[in-house]
């Protein structure tokens, strides 16, 4: 095994065992049930210092007692002295806890005077999902992996924000928050919403999102460059000999979705090949209706000989499972490319278009720092290139190969 696949290997592996994790930790001194969610875009330090602050405030822990030592929390907790300590600092810094060198951490008593409330400052994941989807999405993991690291080295810490109806409180709600430095605007696509929190005066950056107006962009943006890696994925299919093949892309008129039509219709006229209309499947992104249309394209002959998925590599486990149904294997009868790099372990090795995930996510929280520093400066458009991964799921045709000569 290369170094490039030992190291996905252990982010699968890493990615496993932070959903164990997820189920919560048991026993914590006794008194209560902790659920610590590794999965969450919340730091886990994070997370401990919340449920410190709350047992603290329900008097679990009174004026002036001691907290137990880092060791005993972290054996208890199951994580890193380290993790401990960070969530101790940040409760210690708000004046809720006092450190005395050679005893101990204690709970700051009244006789100590009543602890200022320090507001700190952090950054807003604005998205229309909740943070538990997250764990369904391993492209989502990767993006807010990378946030989290560059968030973390910032000295910022993040807060995910579900958009909720009515928007217009929901705005609201985020202009009250003192604390919020920043916003990322995460998967948004809801144009009249984010001609709103333009609007709100908190600085922001879209990310994997697109602009309320295209002709007039207002907020920073990052995001990918798919056209090149798309258009030489459909091109590797055709010099393989592929002639009839089906795109299956996200719905929806975004710039995106327009750019990955292009680049698979380019890709056609670039060998002479006819755009077949029918052959282009938008659709509301699942695996199940993946499975539907591989099965339906499978049963009217002539049926196609390859399969761009590019909707995302979950697309692919449906396209898979719908050429097994048919009595298809893949790559013998049925080509497949995905899009985006996120299924590891496929059997055959899936080609697909590698996305930069986590570098997009460190990258939104460079841009907004730099927008903290600079309020004035010109709107910073960010596009990170592409690249098309040639693995085992694509090879010549069957009906191809038969051909005399080839």
């Amino acid at each position: 095994m290369g170094a490039c696949q030992l190291h996905r290997a252990e982010e699968m592996l890493a990615l496993l065992l932070d959903c164990t994790g997820s189920m919560g930790i048991h026993g914590w001194r006794g008194h209560m049930e902790t659920g610590i969610d590794r999965n969450s875009p919340t730091p886990i330090f994070e997370q401990v210092r919340e449920q410190l602050r709350e047992r603290i405030v329900q008097g679990h822990y009174g004026p002036q007692q001691p907290l137990p030592d880092e060791r005993s929390l972290a054996r208890d907790l199951h994580l890193s002295r380290m993790t401990v300590r960070k969530a101790i600092m940040g409760l210690t810094r708000e004046g809720l806890l006092v450190r005395v060198r050679g005893k101990g951490t204690f709970v700051r008593g009244a006789a100590q005077g009543r602890p200022r409330p320090v507001l700190l400052p952090h950054l807003g994941i604005v998205a229309k999902f909740n943070a538990s989807n997250i764990r369904n999405s391993l492209f989502c993991h990767r993006i807010l992996a990378g946030i989290q690291q560059a968030s973390e080295q910032a000295g910022l810490s993040l807060a995910f924000r579900e958009v909720t109806e009515p928007t217009q409180a929901f705005i609201e709600s985020l202009k009250a928050d003192r604390a919020l430095k920043g916003l990322v605007l995460f998967e948004m696509t809801d144009l009249p919403l984010l001609a709103k929190l333009a609007r709100i005066g908190i600085p922001a950056v879209l990310l994997d999102s697109v602009q309320p107006d295209e002709r007039l962009p207002v907020l920073d943006e990052v995001n990918h460059e798919c056209r090149p890696a798309l258009q030489e994925a459909v091109s590797s299919l055709i010099r393989l000999g592929h002639k009839d093949i089906v795109l299956m892309m996200h719905d929806g008129a975004t710039k995106l979705n327009l750019q990955r039509r292009e680049a698979y219709e380019n890709a056609l006229r670039a060998h002479r090949l006819p755009v077949r209309p029918e052959r282009v499947f938008a659709f509301s992104a699942s695996g199940e209706t993946a499975y539907a249309i591989t099965r339906s394209q499978l049963q009217n002959p002539p049926s196609p000989t390859a399969v761009v998925c590019a909707g995302g590599d979950e697309l692919v486990l449906g396209v898979l499972a719908g050429a097994q149904a048919e009595g298809k294997s893949v790559p013998r009868d049925l080509s497949v490319v995905g899009y985006g790099d996120t299924l590891v372990f496929s059997v055959p090795p899936l080609s697909t278009v590698r996305v930069p995930w986590e570098q997009m996510g460190a990258t939104a929280i460079q841009v907004l720092q730099e927008r903290f520093q600079n309020p004035r400066a010109p709107l910073k458009r960010v596009f990170l290139p592409c690249e098309f991964i040639s693995r085992g799921s694509c090879d010549t045709p069957r009906r191809v190969s038969m051909v005399p000569g080839r």
